[in-house]
């Protein structure tokens, strides 16, 4: 199949995914977008497309957003994509990827079988370490959301109110890891090329997958972030094994 053709069809399955969820475009996309995209090039092509795609959701649900519930996210965020950026460079990524899908599968095994009560009042201590390791996670894997998204589940939040945190503070650091990617040279005219294939998919796939989203309710929106966990988990494994 031609690449343009297949980057567009990705990534509108990869943004309604999002629109329905408020998170996991990277879980589908990467997988596919390697198979003719080296690694770095995959990632910085995340990236852009998270950023088209987190802008379109944080306007969506801006009237959700909740400045004291970003506030520490963003502050752990910022060293986490300085860090994410290093080790995409310089360190193996395969222990970091089995033992964040060993905690992914835990945590989605618990939430769908043994969760009985969501957790309230978690301390915001959680936001930065949730916001250091997303950053890490996406600005080197191109998968920043589970930290953030397992927080967002043990704080108990509503259905828009998730999606607005996750968006607006995945927006963030999708354009702080953006302009790292630029800096250090992971730009290139094929890249470009493909991202511009990608905007329109991206957009429409999300659309939609807000329009479905509004139909969801909160019991089987929970569910359905577990599940996507799950997966997410299971995904990190396999690729830290192949």
């Amino acid at each position: 199949m031609n690449e343009y053709i297949m980057t567009a069809a990705v990534y509108a399955v990869a943004g309604f995914l999002q629109g329905v969820t408020g998170f996991g475009s990277a879980l589908v996309a990467i997988p596919f977008i390697t198979m003719y995209l080296d690694f770095p090039s995959a990632v910085a092509m995340s990236v852009l497309c998270g950023t088209m795609l987190n802008a379109q959701l944080g306007w969506s649900y801006r009237r959700f957003a909740d400045r004291n519930r970003l506030r520490p996210l963003f502050v752990g965020a910022l060293p986490g994509v300085l860090v994410g950026v290093v080790l995409l460079r310089l360190v193996p990524g395969h222990a970091m990827k089995t033992g964040m899908g060993v905690f992914l599968l835990a945590y989605a095994a618990y939430g769908l079988f043994w969760e009985r009560a969501r957790l309230r009042g978690l301390s915001q201590l959680w936001g930065y370490v949730a916001g250091f390791c997303s950053g890490a996670f996406g600005a080197a894997f191109g998968a920043g959301g589970p930290p953030t998204v397992v927080y967002t589940t043990l704080s108990g939040w509503p259905k828009d109110a998730v999606k607005a945190t996750l968006a607006c503070f995945f927006l963030a650091v999708c354009v702080v890891s953006a302009l790292a990617h630029m800096a250090s040279g992971m730009w290139n005219m094929r890249v470009m090329l493909l991202v511009a294939v990608a905007a329109p998919a991206v957009w429409l796939g999300a659309h939609t997958g807000i329009i479905v989203s509004r139909r969801i309710g909160e019991h089987s929106y929970r569910r359905m972030l577990f599940i996507l966990l799950a997966a997410m988990g299971g995904m990190m494994l396999y690729s830290a094994g192949a």
